[in-house]
């Protein structure tokens, strides 16, 4: 059995199943919406903008070349992604 994380300052901590979220404190109410082989997708409300945000956590992105090559071309996407909404 493995022990509680130590709390982080600023952050709170989300557990879904086996993925386990460290999410800024503004972010409040987490709740799952999706996933798939590369990750979970919860919503959530910004406190400091009053807007609803989707948080995507990625599973094990450095697990092998693959898994690391998806994460950087997500990565390398949104980077090019310019919309008000799309933030990282």
């Amino acid at each position: 059995m493995t022990s509680p994380a130590p709390p982080r300052d600023g952050f709170t901590q989300h557990v879904f199943g086996d993925a386990e979220f460290w999410v800024p404190e503004r972010y409040i109410n987490l709740e799952p919406k999706g996933g798939g082989a590369q990750g979970l997708v919860c919503a959530a409300v910004d406190t400091v903008t009053q807007q609803n945000v989707a948080i995507k956590k990625l599973s094990r992105p450095f697990q092998n070349v693959t898994h690391a090559k998806r994460a950087y071309r997500e990565f390398k996407l949104m980077k090019l992604v310019n919309h008000k909404n799309v933030s990282w």
